[in-house]
């Protein structure tokens, strides 16, 4: 009788599309990444929609006007940061010659231990091929075109989703919960509800601790006379997306572009910018995410880690995300419960 349960043509099924599934999932990693990015962005959103239906009467009408007026946001705000950027940029790239003889010259010079590094190192081959890496980088030019076309279809795209998900999200909530049976259904949404909110929440309060970070070390920068303080500014901040290697990598670039200024300058970089993320992870954040989920260092870098091995650069993007979806996911299924019935327990002793 139990074996009649079973193996029901349903079940049989279900079984081959879940092995299908997993077959194929390794290929297919890319396009779940795109759809729950979109995701991610329209549980940001979502609480904008809802507002603006009160309204508006047409989720819709709502929806187009929040996702197209983001659209109009992201660009009059960063328009002037692009400019400014541009005209740095186009400066740095005309210095950057003269940086990297400077740069060279000194490697040349400086001597270790009492030798030249030309002593110990065949140097000729090493700087010889600056030339043909050079050439090689302006020939990777169409390919550099592509990609960028590329990323404005992926952007489009994106768009599209996001809109379609905020426009039939109560479709889309009622298919899901139909997956499950009856007596879970409540629970489904209670869940999809949790993840939905900490989700969003993280990302809007995410959006804005990157702008906060970004502005500080401009400002810091400004003050120490460093040199495209606005386009290091606007890069500390984006970086700050990726967590713990993107600050890091944002402190490397900053000293390189500042390595011609004196060692007390340098000292004055690496301090300031370290107040900065102080700053950012002490009041920051604390205020911005406010009673949203807290994530552990340890999990943000266990998170970190798994999405750069398999899901790729948009995964360690998404981590943060990923670990605030599976952290809900414990606590509903798994530490609720059991929580739960040692209070029973509790009680009834």
């Amino acid at each position: 009788m139990l074996k009649k349960r079973i193996w029901t043509t349903k079940n049989i099924i279900f079984a081959i599309l879940v092995i299908c599934l997993l077959l194929i999932l390794p290929k297919i990693i890319g396009i779940l990444m795109l759809f729950f990015g979109a995701y991610v962005i329209a549980c940001a959103l979502n609480p904008f929609v809802r507002k603006l239906m009160l309204k508006m009467k047409n989720r819709t009408a709502a929806s187009s006007v929040v996702v197209f007026g983001s659209i109009a946001c992201v660009i009059a705000l960063f328009i002037p940061i692009v400019f400014v950027a541009y005209k740095e940029i186009k400066t740095f790239m005309l210095l950057l010659p003269a940086k990297i003889t400077e740069v060279t010259n000194f490697l040349l010079n400086a001597e270790f231990n009492g030798h030249k590094l030309p002593e110990m190192f065949p140097t000729d081959s090493i700087f010889g091929s600056t030339t043909s890496f050079a050439q090689g980088f302006l020939n990777q030019s169409w390919s550099l075109t592509v990609t960028i076309f590329q990323l404005l279809m992926v952007s489009v795209a994106l768009t599209m989703i996001v809109y379609y998900i905020l426009v039939d999200k109560a479709y889309l909530k009622q298919k899901f919960l139909e997956f499950f049976p009856p007596d879970l259904k409540e629970k489904a949404d209670e869940i999809l509800s949790n993840i939905s909110s900490k989700v969003g929440g993280y990302v809007r309060a995410q959006i804005l601790s990157m702008a906060a970070v970004g502005i500080m070390m401009s400002v810091v920068l400004v003050v120490l006379g460093i040199e495209y303080a606005t386009l290091l500014g606007l890069i500390t901040g984006l970086l700050d997306i990726v967590p713990i290697l993107g600050p890091t990598i944002a402190l490397g670039i900053i000293i390189l572009v500042a390595y011609p200024a004196s060692l007390v300058k340098i000292i004055l970089i690496v301090v300031g910018f370290l107040a900065v993320q102080q700053i950012s992870n002490y009041v920051v954040r604390p205020v911005l995410f406010g009673k949203l989920m807290e994530l552990h260092p340890l999990m943000i870098f266990l998170a970190l880690f798994l999405a750069e091995e398999f899901l790729g650069f948009w995964g360690v993007i998404l981590s943060p995300a990923i670990a605030a979806t599976i952290c809900v996911l414990i606590d509903e299924l798994y530490l609720n419960p059991i929580n739960q019935k040692i209070k029973e327990s509790d009680e009834e002793d």
